[in-house]
């Protein structure tokens, strides 16, 4: 079987359900690539321009990503509610991702130009950044409602979520190798950083003005009218056991995935002695193998229940992360690459299979209660998601305080031992611990059987 077909499923569709065309479930998939460059440029870059760059206070930098996500997560539930109320000729969710593209794009392009200088430059970095996040919620969370809504196949959900996963592997080398190598390219200057915000900024509105297009004309659902009070549809979400378990087992890894974002340059940087060129070499060997091992985990998960490949992966990853307390500048580049791709293929497996299992539990939320809530769903996954790339910066930021790290660039500027042990344990036990966490909540998650089968096929519609 192909790449592409892997990718797609093109076994068939059980059940006579009609599958969703490729080129929409590309296009659909693309916009990912885009939201997901804003996650990667703001974890991995942010935290890392505003210590070096602006010379900023490791706690204070942390505190700036922990306010905006704090105001990010507010914004995703009015989104996510939002998007389930809006009535227009476009739908319910195209607005919104319209939207969502156009101010992901702006904001990014004005995070890193270094406007303003003192106390006004702080004030400008925030404003971008919750320009930012304001964009990427308005897109991401109508787009991740979608395949819950658009099609009642798990194998058609698994698919999107396979194209899905390859696209988000895609932005691991934009925003994960592509962006710290321009600033390493540029000698991390103000302008290197300026640059690379211009030319994700670019990336990311084409990416999800792509997704904007390809999903018009998707199946909907009808707005209905409330019933009960407006705290009916989070009763119907507490009351969703396997969705409050994967939310779990998705917020340890977010915990993980964040960690690493946070610190991944300062231990490149003053452990490793790779600098910013040893991130991007990471990321690039990670995205490469993460994309290409997606058909891969397409096909395991036709074999074994996708909590049971989701364990093994994280298994895989805890392992990797823990191996980082062996790391010296001694190693080896092959050892180094290695240690990318295998992080690349179990972040994939891990992935994949919670992005499919998402769907299936907003489904089974919605069959049960009969209230269409699929925006409010993917709101609270996005507001845990946002809640742990907020703690876990600040986290970080005041264990590399507390330390004694010290703020700022330069060939003269040398961390002491306990700083870069501190670097060290934020890179290796952090995510180690959380990835551990993942796996023991995996083992509380129960999905009814009859809400993995296909559908039966619809009167007189064609496969």
């Amino acid at each position: 079987m192909t790449e592409i077909a892997a990718l797609n499923g093109t076994q068939g569709v059980p059940g006579g359900t009609r599958r969703i065309p490729i080129t929409t479930k590309v296009g659909w998939a693309f916009g990912s690539a885009g939201s997901t460059t804003v996650l990667y440029v703001v974890n991995v870059i942010l935290m890392y321009y505003l210590v070096t760059a602006t010379g900023m206070d490791p706690a204070l930098a942390g505190s700036f990503m922990l306010a905006g996500r704090i105001y990010d997560g507010i914004a995703d539930l009015l989104i996510g509610q939002g998007s389930d109320r809006t009535r227009s000729r476009w739908g319910r969710r195209r607005p919104w991702m319209a939207a969502g593209a156009l101010l992901s794009g702006l904001g990014m392009a004005w995070l890193f130009s270094g406007s303003g200088a003192g106390g006004s430059q702080a004030v400008m970095v925030m404003g971008a950044l919750l320009l930012t996040f304001t964009g990427y919620s308005a897109f991401a969370i109508p787009s991740s409602a979608m395949p819950a809504e658009i099609t009642d196949s798990p194998q058609e959900r698994t698919s999107l979520m396979a194209w899905r996963t390859f696209f988000i592997q895609l932005a691991a080398l934009a925003g994960g190798a592509l962006a710290p190598a321009m600033i390493a390219w540029g000698g991390s200057s103000a302008d290197a950083f300026a640059r690379m915000g211009y030319c994700m900024a670019a990336f990311i509105f084409v990416s999800m003005a792509v997704a904007v297009v390809a999903t018009g004309g998707l199946r909907e659902h009808p707005v209905e009218h409330e019933r009960g009070s407006a705290l009916a549809g989070f009763a119907q979400l507490f009351a969703n056991r396997p969705f409050i378990v994967l939310l779990g087992v998705k917020f340890c890894g977010f915990i993980a995935s964040a960690a690493v974002g946070a610190t991944g340059l300062f231990f490149m940087r003053d452990v490793l002695a790779r600098g910013e060129t040893g991130m991007a070499q990471f990321a690039l060997a990670s995205g490469v193998v993460g994309t290409m091992s997606v058909p891969v985990w397409r096909q395991i998960a036709r074999f074994a229940p996708k909590p049971v490949i989701c364990a093994a992966a994280l298994v895989l990853s805890a392992a990797i992360s823990l191996s980082w307390l062996a790391a010296s500048p001694a190693e080896g580049d092959a050892l180094f690459l290695l240690r990318g791709g295998f992080a690349g293929f179990a972040t994939t497996g891990t992935l994949l299979m919670t992005l499919s299992m998402l769907p299936d539990t907003i489904a089974f939320g919605v069959r049960r209660s009969g209230l269409r809530k699929e925006g409010l769903y993917a709101a609270f996954f996005e507001f845990f998601q946002k809640a742990a790339f907020a703690l876990a910066p600040f986290l970080v930021g005041l264990f590399l305080q507390a330390s004694g790290y010290r703020s700022g660039t330069g060939a003269a500027l040398v961390q002491s031992e306990a700083a870069r042990e501190a670097v060290r344990l934020s890179m290796a036990l952090i995510p180690a611990v959380a990835q551990v966490a993942g796996i023991v909540l995996l083992l509380f998650y129960r999905m009814p059987a009859e809400n993995l089968a296909e559908p039966a096929p619809a009167p007189h519609e064609e496969n």
